[in-house]
């Protein structure tokens, strides 16, 4: 049997337009009429919302939206197993980039100018930073329920039955990190509006 692929180097398709610097990335793309936004993110991992002020923001020439979540029409929360998370927040941030505030601008500029103008007063709050901690009743309430969002149970078979044939039990608490992917550039969007046709 012979192998197209293993152990053999696979040209890049992409090298070429990388290493000149040819290649687009969604930062660099621009349209006419293009806004810039920008969301104004936690930097405490648990603290109270006192006051937001907006009003700065708003003010400067160019800025063409600032919202918080007294703009959001509707349900304020989103989730993969319950709707617990606030799209902006409206009394309490929960982790550090919690989202507060959003705004459109007619610049990179502006819009970074503008997020600086927004005042935000915050009361910190004792954090959460280990599952272990966050089981204690005495740990800070993230959220209000508790901080277990769900309790599942999984059983399958006969587990005094399979400890009873086993002929080596392990018993051992291992620990592995999150995956993540590591991207060249950051997460964003572009949205162009195009009429109906």
């Amino acid at each position: 049997m012979t192998f197209t692929w293993v152990g053999k180097p696979i040209p890049r398709q992409d090298a070429l337009t990388k290493v000149t610097g040819e290649v687009r990335y969604m930062s660099d793309l621009t349209f006419p009429g293009m806004l810039w936004g920008r969301i104004l993110r936690s930097p405490h991992p648990h603290a109270l919302i006192k006051s937001i002020d907006i009003s700065k923001a708003k003010a400067l020439p160019g800025v063409v939206a600032v919202l918080t979540h007294t703009d959001i029409v509707g349900l304020n929360a989103y989730g993969i197993v319950i709707q617990d998370q606030p799209v902006l927040c409206s009394d309490k941030v929960r982790f550090v980039g919690d989202s507060v505030a959003v705004l459109a601008a007619e610049t990179k500029d502006l819009a970074d100018e503008a997020l600086r103008l927004i005042e935000v007063t915050y009361e910190l709050l004792p954090g959460v930073f280990d599952m272990h901690q966050a089981l204690l009743p005495e740990s800070p309430l993230l959220h209000e329920k508790g901080n277990i969002l769900r309790h599942t149970a999984i059983l399958y078979g006969d587990i005094g039955a399979g400890f009873a044939a086993a002929d080596v039990i392990v018993e051992r608490e291992y620990l592995t990190s999150r995956p993540m992917s590591a991207y060249l550039e950051t997460e964003g969007g572009v949205a162009v509006a195009c009429p109906l046709i």
